[in-house]
């Protein structure tokens, strides 16, 4: 069984990658990753896309961390849904913004275009556009005695708007799916080349029921970045 640090050794290295270590690896290597994962010895931490390029964040079976980066030529690159389904919305995420078209994904409906952006693929190199609206087409259930439910998207609380879909029988439910991306914000547009300071309130406004743990996890990326570690304070009974 191969380890993520081999494959990120035998990989083009990229230097000043903080705070785990990521590689450029050939397709080839991409695919052995995939295996891993399908085979349930590593778990998949993060998938996302820029112009011509997918990344997988990793976690091998030693709790080793990294980062595997893929050249998509002619936007194209080999599923990891196809092997490993919680990538599939992962991969139709980067597929919306991106364009990047993973071959052999099982289910290629939009997964955050709704039509209504006035653009197609708009992180792409080349954006294009604009989309059509279509309707979403939910997956079908079968049986007798199936009702289905619809909940949302709009929704009495601070949750980010999503609509559910639940199919039941009686008072098991046989399948549920739901669609986002009713209020996509264009968060990694808006990042890219903006002041940390901007940053930071953009990474707090990603999800309105999350804000802490974005605002957070953006702190720790720019510390990791810049090789800071700031004084943390303390919480506790202090006498």
């Amino acid at each position: 069984m191969p380890a993520l640090t081999d494959i990120i050794e035998a990989g083009r290295r990229i230097e000043h990658h903080a705070p785990w270590r990521r590689a450029v690896v050939t397709s080839k290597t991409w695919s052995l990753a995939v295996e891993q994962l399908a085979a349930g010895r590593w778990s998949l931490l993060g998938l996302w896309g820029e112009p011509d390029r997918v990344h997988m964040a990793l976690l091998d079976g030693a709790l080793n961390v990294g980062v595997i980066s893929l050249d998509c030529r002619g936007g194209r690159y080999p599923s990891v849904g196809q092997h490993h389904p919680p990538a599939l919305r992962l991969e139709r995420a980067a597929a919306d913004l991106f364009g990047l078209a993973p071959q052999g994904l099982p289910d290629t409906r939009r997964w955050l275009d709704h039509g209504q952006w006035g653009v197609l693929h708009p992180l792409a190199a080349r954006p294009g556009g604009p989309a059509a609206s279509s309707s979403y087409r939910f997956l079908a259930a079968e049986g007798e005695s199936l009702h289905q439910i619809a909940v949302g998207p709009v929704h009495a609380g601070i949750i980010e708007p999503g609509h559910f879909r639940f199919t039941a029988s009686g008072e098991t439910v046989v399948r549920l799916e739901e669609r986002l991306g009713y209020v996509h914000k264009g968060i990694e547009g808006l990042m890219a080349g903006a002041p940390v300071d901007r940053a930071a309130r953009l990474a707090g406004r990603t999800s309105g029921d999350s804000t802490v743990a974005y605002s957070l996890a953006f702190a720790r990326a720019v510390e990791a970045a810049l090789g800071v570690t700031p004084p943390r304070a303390r919480f506790g009974c202090g006498r």
